[in-house]
């Protein structure tokens, strides 16, 4: 019975190349879990949105000087 974990095994040029990988693929799910919360928000009525804490257009329009 042979036992094999990368743990033990000796350090090769493929670590680099495994961790890139394992960055990339954090990177796109990270990426993917965000369009999917923005499409959530999207969705929401504008009450909706008012009762979770986003700001209305008007206040954001407030602060900005008028021309």
């Amino acid at each position: 019975m042979a036992f094999f974990s990368l743990e033990h095994s000796p350090q090769t040029g493929r670590s680099s190349v495994a961790s890139a990988i394992v960055s990339l693929r954090s990177r796109a799910v990270a990426s993917w879990k965000r369009y999917r919360t923005e499409r959530e928000l999207e969705g929401l009525s504008y009450d909706a949105l008012k009762d979770i804490g986003f700001p209305s257009a008007d206040m954001l329009n407030k602060d900005a000087p008028t021309r």
